[in-house]
């Protein structure tokens, strides 16, 4: 399984959480190929009313339906009643994690901290279950990076769950190093993972793409726009179309924007 992540944003989200997945996914792998995203969903109720404990399924219906109220509302006792009859499964407990990350998200910083300590152990328990999943990975770095650390969360933990998977697999493992990297504000180190790497497939374009947008990202935060658009500009050289390009576009246009 690989698939990356909650505090990513949701319209990138939705397309590359489903990046590569495991065998027998291959209706679910060649929609999102074609381009047919809104269809996700309907197969994955319709895998779930044939089967009720089709995890892969419920992890797909998660993923696009949880940024929408109505849709989380609908589908986390789904996941919930997942977790219970099947504790064993990653894919239950990162659904799950994914849900409540997006409510607690919905809540602002005191509403949704009531949610930080299960969406913390949903994707802890998915990542103990499931180690080599990048997706899983990335959702875990994705919670220790927002969260306080009053609510287990830090950079430290983020980089040592990075550099744990990198040993797994050291390509997708140097793109969530730079990510921990940038947040903390070490730029060059960051770039620097990312440099050496050659995109061998459409997934892994779309993920170095987002490396170096991530970067553009932090030198944002951190108010240094010429160093933004130089990252936003190799965002676009590695792929100029898709939901990375399309999120690298709107912030270059933001950051261009004449100041009222």
């Amino acid at each position: 399984m690989a698939r990356t992540s909650w505090s990513v944003v949701l319209a990138v989200w939705a397309w590359l959480s489903g990046a590569s997945v495991a065998a027998g996914d291959a209706a679910f792998d060649a929609l999102r190929r074609d381009g047919r995203s809104a269809d996700i969903g309907p197969l994955a109720r319709e895998r779930l009313a044939r089967d009720p404990r089709d995890d892969v399924a419920l992890w797909y219906l998660a993923s696009v339906s949880s940024g929408k109220p109505e849709g989380r509302a609908a589908v986390i006792p789904m996941a919930e009643r997942c977790v219970a009859e099947r504790p064993r499964s990653a894919w239950c407990h990162s659904a799950l994690g994914r849900l409540y990350g997006m409510e607690a998200m919905s809540r602002g910083m005191v509403g949704g901290m009531r949610y930080a300590g299960r969406i913390k152990d949903a994707f802890e328990e998915a990542v103990r279950l499931a180690p080599a999943d990048h997706e899983m990975r990335s959702d875990l770095v994705s919670y220790y990076l927002a969260a306080p650390a009053i609510a287990g969360g830090g950079s430290r933990k983020a980089m040592t769950t990075a550099e744990a998977f990198a040993k797994v697999d050291p390509w997708r493992g140097a793109v969530m190093i730079s990510r921990v990297l940038a947040y903390e504000g070490k730029f060059e180190a960051a770039e620097a993972r990312l440099r050496p790497l050659a995109p061998s497939d459409a997934e892994r374009r779309e993920l170095l793409a987002l490396g170096y947008l991530r970067i553009a990202g932090a030198h944002r935060r951190a108010g240094d726009v010429p160093k933004a658009l130089a990252m936003i500009d190799k965002t676009l050289a590695i792929s100029a179309t898709g939901p990375v390009a399309d999120s690298a576009r709107r912030q270059r246009d933001e950051l261009l924007k004449p100041k009222s």
